[in-house]
């Protein structure tokens, strides 16, 4: 429960941030341009502390998350002003600066974020350093596609593969073909990788298609009394065949354990290395009823990792190229919700980003960073699509504006609003009910 606790405070913080950073570059830019802005507030609801200063009410919400910027003549339906100050009274491009303000501040500080973590350095596993494939998850579409554990992937759709996160940029990109180069013992192979399609609302069981990294298969720890136990394993065996063939990873070690059939087999074979030393051990593996497969009773040994560093110059490339990275995989799946390619049950509102946000912050700042810098990015992106009610809407508003010589009549523009208004409550409604339905997989996903 107290895990659980933490990781909403982390989420709504990390939302409550996000929005707060969007609103305050309005405000910022209307401020700067002689706008008047009648409230900025910290939070929304009531409002626990106010301060006036000049024509600005300055708030502290009750529920201090987001916030809010309110300027006169800005809503459709307000009460003519001759004020020279007053939103629809200022020049067109001034009111698509303060527009384009906040998805900019987004953009900004997601930069910022990025620009933090790569200075600071961000630790990864050794193995995912290298594009090598430790398994192949059966009956998936890797699988399908001829992947065999072993592999080295070297390119896909043309463009080269240097490291694991190569991979899972790639297929990040939900294309229904990837067009793959694998070399394995010297040979290269040509292998076509049609991704199966995501059903429903469900998490992506398969993220990369099936495939899965080479972390080694080193032991750490043995449970007494357990087949692995009784068999002699010990700390720090790594496990390099089985039965005679080679072992790539411990995904790779759990699955033929996971499907090991007594009927057909008495025992594994185990081929164990420690330091310079080789041995071979007989294991039995035995069913547990509670994991409902079989087991030999150890857990994987945590990999070397490595500090990926760059410099203050260095991590100016390196964030300005992962922002990019995000925006193109924002607009690529939207494109893709248009072409059905993929679900729109694959959105996620509001709850869904915070229980995302509470279980990637288990891992540590830096995931944190790339999570703020990534989601930070989505709001931006998002907010400058020309759907009526966004940043985007207003700038669509202002171009027809332009170019008619003329802003949309107050009548246009109030039945506009409140069409946008509810495509909006239904959007969040939608959307919420897709996070309710996942949160059982989430918190199953928080527990491993």
């Amino acid at each position: 429960m107290t895990n659980i606790l933490f990781q909403i405070i982390v989420g709504l913080l990390i939302l409550g941030i996000l929005v707060m950073v969007h609103e305050l570059g309005h405000f910022l830019a209307a401020k700067r341009l002689g706008f008047k802005v009648m409230a900025f507030s910290i939070g929304f609801g009531k409002a626990l502390y106010t301060r006036k200063i000049g024509e600005t009410e300055y708030r502290i919400g009750a529920i201090p998350f987001g916030g809010y910027v309110n300027m006169a003549g800005e809503h459709p339906g307000e009460e003519p002003s001759d004020d020279p100050a007053a939103f629809m009274a200022k020049p067109i491009y001034q009111r698509a600066i303060v527009a384009v303000a906040g998805p900019l501040s987004n953009f900004i500080f997601s930069f910022v974020v990025l620009y933090a973590a790569f200075l600071v350095g961000v630790d990864e596993p050794l193995y995912r350093a290298v594009p090598a494939i430790g398994a192949v998850e059966a009956n998936s579409s890797a699988k399908i596609a001829g992947f065999r554990a072993g592999d080295t992937l070297v390119a896909i759709n043309g463009t080269k593969i240097s490291s694991w996160e190569d991979i899972e940029r790639a297929l990040a990109r939900h294309a229904a073909r990837y067009d793959c180069l694998v070399v394995n013992h010297g040979q290269t192979r040509a292998l076509t990788l049609r991704p199966q399609a995501i059903a429903g609302s469900a998490i992506p069981k398969q993220p990369t298609a099936g495939l899965l990294p080479a972390m080694p298969a080193r032991i750490d720890s043995i449970t007494p009394n357990s087949p692995a136990a009784k068999s002699g394993l010990r700390k720090n065996d790594l496990v390099v065949a089985i039965n005679g063939d080679s072992i790539h990873s411990w995904f790779e070690l759990s699955e033929i354990i996971t499907r090991f059939d007594s009927t057909k087999s008495s025992a594994l074979t185990l081929l164990l290395r420690n330091h310079d030393s080789l041995r071979a051990v007989t294991v039995r593996p035995a069913f547990n009823p509670a994991a409902a497969r079989y087991l030999i009773g150890v857990t994987p040994q945590n990999p070397p990792q490595h500090t990926v560093r760059y410099s203050a110059v260095g991590a100016i490339g390196r964030a300005g190229g992962q922002a990019w990275e995000y925006t193109r995989l924002i607009y690529d799946v939207f494109v893709k919700l248009f072409s059905h390619q993929v679900s729109p049950k694959q959105l996620a509102g509001p709850i869904g980003i915070v229980q995302m946000s509470g279980i990637i912050a288990l891992g540590g700042l830096i995931p944190i960073l790339m999570f703020i810098a990534l989601i930070g990015i989505n709001l931006a992106v998002l907010n400058l699509l020309p759907l009526i009610i966004t940043d985007g809407g207003v700038l669509l508003f202002l171009l027809l504006e332009a170019l008619r010589g003329r802003p949309l009549t107050e009548k246009s523009q109030m039945l506009i609003n409140r069409i946008a208004v509810a495509f909006f409550i239904f959007l969040f409604v939608y959307v919420t009910f897709n996070d309710v339905s996942r949160i059982p997989q989430l918190f199953n996903l928080s527990r491993k």
